[in-house]
């Protein structure tokens, strides 16, 4: 018969073992914020558009489908208000919040859809694999002790 402990270090074990399931979605909403900051600048960069200008561009989002409509419109109250300062960090941030609320937008229209939940996309599949196989590499998750 097992020992409360020993259960208690399976269960630590299991615990454990889900930290990078865990980490991932705040990970795939800063990668997808960051994506789009890129774009900014890139726009910026080699285009010469101003900001406002490059917001308005970056504003589209024709790779979410039919959820477009939802990182349009948390782009456009998020984003577009800080058009007005020229702080990179603080355009970063209201385009991570504005990241954060789409997402959360998309999974509730996903679920009231019936379509396939935001795990089972296909970017969010290929960010998980990309970065699980980085850890893998690395060995941080302590497959050879």
């Amino acid at each position: 018969m097992e020992t409360k402990k020993t259960r208690r270090k399976r269960r630590g074990e299991r615990v454990a073992g889900n930290a990078f399931m865990d980490t991932v979605r705040p990970a795939f909403i800063r990668w997808l914020a960051l994506e789009k900051w890129r774009e900014v600048e890139d726009l910026r960069a080699t285009l010469g558009f101003d900001l406002e200008q490059a917001l308005e561009e970056a504003g589209q989002f024709p790779g979410r489908g039919r959820y477009h409509r939802l990182w349009v419109e948390q782009w456009k109250a998020e984003v577009c208000s800080e058009a007005t300062g020229t702080d990179s960090g603080g355009i970063f941030a209201a385009i991570e919040r504005a990241t954060a609320a789409a997402i959360r937008d998309e999974e509730s229209e996903r679920r009231l859809q019936g379509d396939r939940p935001l795990e089972e996309d296909p970017e969010y599949k290929a960010f998980v694999d990309c970065n699980l196989e980085r850890l893998l590499r690395q060995g941080d998750l302590g497959i050879n002790e």
